[in-house]
């Protein structure tokens, strides 16, 4: 399993991802985006409009910070659920998650 993370430390859609990632100690590679351009041309070869966070999970790139929070859920699962199982209830994790992403921050 190798995990790659592409995040800048004040984003709040990197931080939705770090927390996934913590709560379920699941080990990856955090490659910061601040001042390293060498990162910052890998991370623009992965998401051309240099949009983050980006996971890179065995080759493959998956964004958007809810999608990687489900990816996860799928490949990596851990002993804390983020997304409910009773799929009622998830709609209304997800549902929520939207309102604080499109209004809240």
């Amino acid at each position: 399993m190798s995990l790659t993370l592409y995040a800048h430390p004040f984003s709040s859609y990197c931080q939705k991802v770090l927390v996934a990632l913590y709560e379920n100690d699941v080990p990856f590679e955090l490659r910061l985006l601040a001042d390293d351009e060498r990162i910052a041309a890998e991370h623009r070869a992965l998401r051309p409009f240099a949009r983050m966070p980006v996971l890179v999970d065995d080759g493959r790139t998956v964004v958007e910070s809810s999608i990687i929070i489900e990816h996860l859920a799928l490949r990596h699962r851990g002993p804390v659920r983020l997304i409910p199982e009773d799929a009622r209830v998830a709609l209304d994790v997800r549902s929520m998650d939207r309102v604080f992403d499109n209004y809240v921050s």
